[in-house]
């Protein structure tokens, strides 16, 4: 199926030729012809976006810069701002300081800072890239973003403050807010604050879900309040309940604990969930159901190698404990997005032990089962992880991804395409 240009669009004059009558709408035109061009203009471009989602297939990709140029690369997220632009950012090496000692782990080195690119408008590909934010002399990382209800975009990172002892269990969470971003280079920031959760029940969950040998570690961990208070990481998307809540999904690397951080007022306060009941887990991508039931995903450290599951149903305070699904995992990130057709969209790696293979899957009973399944990535040998995935205005799904931590590649498709299976894909130009 292909779309052209339709060969009528209505003109000024003609559209005044379509006055408001108060009994009834009326079309005065000049001939039956006209208006039969008018309508069916216009339901051919209301239609459109309709059918380039679920009629032909379509999937276009390309890397935002070239491999090996910004050092190592990894942990991108995307989103799609007002204007209709996309903005993408990650965490990258940065110019050496020569006062500053680096890393053999280069994602943990002094210089790694966040990193960011727009495709605007009438343009080709991606932007030049920018630094999107950069705390001097230490390490920023895991950039998650999302534009709230008053069109404000946020920016939630974290910034380790002991490497190479300490490393990610040292993180301190920033989140930065900005109403002046559709515009080239970094966003304007209005609002930057620090997120240091208070997770309560820590604890319990330790002693339920923990094996004997490593409960009585973490407890003892426990009573050191730093290991409480950082830790916390970003990765997937904010989440934006109904009432304009912000929640921050949240992982801990010193408990393999996760929780969730709620603002009701745009950062000034913050209110914590509870932690969800298990261990192991991390980084949780979450999404509201139809009846209004939170659902997040998570990776999974465990020995069986599969994405675990939990509900909400009190807007994100409490969580049912963990339950595996049958997807596979291996101890890497993923994102959910619910799509507006009401299907469910997932993006991992889906073999157990390795990262040289990446899906899109999709299902219609929200994730009790997968429907379809279509690969991003399937190289052995490869490293193709931590998909940021979204649905954009039109649609189409766009999803951002790390490629062998040299890049960010970047791919544009519809749900028609994933439902057709593997096969042959378009290049997109950069």
């Amino acid at each position: 199926m292909r779309f052209r240009k339709p060969d009528f669009i209505p003109t000024r004059s003609d559209l005044k030729e379509m006055p408001h009558d108060s009994s009834r709408m009326t079309i005065c035109s000049r001939s039956a012809r006209t208006r039969a061009k008018i309508i069916g203009a216009a339901f051919l471009w209301l239609t459109i976006p309709f059918l380039n989602c679920f009629g032909q297939a379509q999937y276009k990709s390309g890397f935002i810069f070239p491999p090996r140029s910004h050092g190592h690369v990894h942990a991108s997220c995307i989103v799609q701002c007002p204007n209709g632009e996309l903005l993408a950012v990650w965490y990258e090496s940065g110019p050496k300081l020569s006062s500053y000692e680096y890393e053999k782990n280069a994602d943990k080195s002094d210089d790694v800072r966040i990193g960011g690119a727009r495709w605007r408008h009438g343009a080709s590909g991606w932007s030049k890239p920018f630094v999107m934010s950069d705390t001097f002399g230490v390490s920023d990382n895991n950039p998650a973003m999302i534009i709230d209800h008053q069109q404000r975009l946020w920016l939630i990172h974290v910034t380790l403050l002991d490497v190479p002892e300490w490393t990610w269990g040292s993180s301190l969470l920033w989140y930065k807010i900005s109403s002046n971003y559709e515009r080239p280079g970094p966003p304007q920031w209005e609002k930057v604050g620090i997120l240091v959760p208070h997770i309560r029940g820590l604890d319990k969950v330790i002693q339920q879900y923990a094996p004997a040998p490593m409960a009585a570690r973490l407890i003892e961990r426990l009573k050191k309040q730093l290991s409480r208070r950082l830790g916390w990481m970003s990765r997937a998307h904010p989440l934006v309940l109904q009432d304009g809540t912000v929640l921050v999904p949240l992982g801990n690397e010193n408990f393999g604990i996760t929780a969730m951080a709620l603002t009701h007022d745009g950062g000034k306060t913050w209110v914590m969930s509870h932690p969800i009941p298990g261990i192991g887990i991390s980084q949780p991508s979450v999404v509201r159901l139809k009846n209004g039931t939170l659902l997040a995903f998570f990776r999974d450290g465990s020995p069986d190698h599969r994405i675990k599951r939990s509900e909400s149903v009190d807007g994100g305070i409490t969580w049912s404990p963990v339950k595996a699904t049958q997807l596979p995992n291996p101890d890497s990130g993923l994102e959910a997005v619910m799509l507006r057709d009401g299907h469910l969209a997932l993006a991992y790696n889906d073999r157990a032990t390795s990262r040289d293979s990446l899906a899109i899957s999709i299902s219609t009973d929200e994730g009790k089962t997968w429907k379809w399944t279509r690969h991003l990535e399937d190289k052995p040998g490869g490293r193709f992880d931590y998909p940021s995935l979204i649905q954009a205005k039109d649609g189409s799904l766009d999803v951002t991804y790390s490629y062998n931590v040299q890049t960010i590649k970047y791919a544009h498709f519809n749900e028609a395409w994933v439902q057709q299976g593997d096969g042959p894909r378009a290049k997109l130009s950069r």
